[in-house]
């Protein structure tokens, strides 16, 4: 971007160095160590590839960035991109993995959404550097088509769902973890800076990451960028705090981050008391799964429900206080 050019869309800036990103230090050390061994391994003249590399963690937590950024540092000139639920027939993983080259980086985010077969497949790729294709069309005789040394790169937010064998056959093995509010501010002042986005002060940065689920995905796609808007919309050319309490009102956030569906399931429970999750479900208009791994991982984590012995769903202190005292 020109120096003097003023963005309009967070996503407008790539980050393509470990060293540029902020926060999760544990998977950035881990990286480079096997980044600086992986290079003077070429250098020594062993040809080998980089990896294979997972990385787990919950949504919104920086995967996909830290893997293009890793796409960067190895120099490969490809990246392929794919999602494990597009390779639900073989056909699609091999023709991936047929096309790969030396210097091609294969990135399967949320993996464990592949077919069995296609997790088989990719386990047979890594294992012996070949893949079996039938001879003829009906033919039960395979020929093995050797691979090239690709470098592939799996992020996943449930890593038990993929197979026993895929998961341990995987050499870097990085976790992510929700960002301190400290690191939250300084990605979306970063970020801001890049985009030459004014901010009037240190607290608006710090509204602005507290209500992000200690989330980068959120703090950037949603917050900043909703901020953004509504001083652009002014005509201002920077953002002020009354900025941010009208954005978060128009997109009914509040203090913690939670949504107003978020504070219908706490009402529910504040209501009711202890509650079973397909009732939750049924009031909430939604499938049992999208409560229990979209709605609850994150209010679990900050302690505002918790389950009983019969795994009913409860409000906590801390739930109650919230859904009592929540200004947007």
């Amino acid at each position: 971007m020109a120096e003097n050019q003023v963005g309009n869309d967070v996503n407008q800036i790539e980050i393509v160095s470990l060293s540029k990103i902020r926060g999760q230090k544990k998977v950035t050390d881990l990286l480079k160590v096997n980044l600086d061994a992986y290079f003077q391994s070429r250098q020594n003249g062993n040809p080998g590839s980089f990896g294979p590399v997972l990385l787990c963690g919950h949504s919104g937590t920086g995967k996909t960035l830290v893997a293009k950024a890793l796409h960067a540092e190895l120099a490969n000139l490809d990246l392929i991109e794919t999602n494990g639920e597009m390779l639900s027939s073989s056909g699609e993983l091999t023709s991936i993995l047929l096309s790969a080259t030396e210097n091609t980086t294969v990135f399967i985010d949320e993996c464990q959404g592949m077919h069995p077969r296609s997790q088989h497949i990719l386990l047979t790729a890594l294992s012996e550097r070949v893949i079996y294709v039938p001879r003829r069309a009906n033919n039960k005789s395979k020929q093995a088509i050797p691979l090239e040394n690709f470098t592939l790169i799996m992020a996943t937010t449930h890593e038990y769902f993929l197979q026993a064998a895929l998961r341990n056959r995987m050499r870097i093995y990085a976790r992510f973890e929700y960002y301190s509010l400290e690191d939250l501010v300084e990605i979306i002042r970063q970020r801001a800076l890049a985009l030459n986005w004014n901010i009037e002060s240190g607290q608006v940065l710090t509204e602005i990451a507290k209500r992000s689920k200690k989330t980068p995905r959120i703090a950037l796609n949603r917050n900043l960028q909703q901020c953004w808007n509504v001083a652009a919309a002014k005509g201002k050319e920077s953002i002020g705090m009354d900025d941010v309490l009208e954005a978060f009102r128009l997109i009914q956030i509040d203090q913690l981050g939670l949504d107003e569906l978020e504070r219908n399931y706490l009402r529910i429970l504040h209501q009711n008391g202890p509650t079973a999750l397909n009732v939750i479900s049924s009031k909430l208009a939604l499938p049992t799964q999208t409560v229990k791994s979209v709605l609850e991982p994150y209010l679990l984590q900050e302690n505002l429900i918790g389950k009983n012995k019969c795994s009913h769903r409860e409000i906590t202190f801390l739930g109650q206080e919230h859904i009592q005292n929540c200004q947007m």
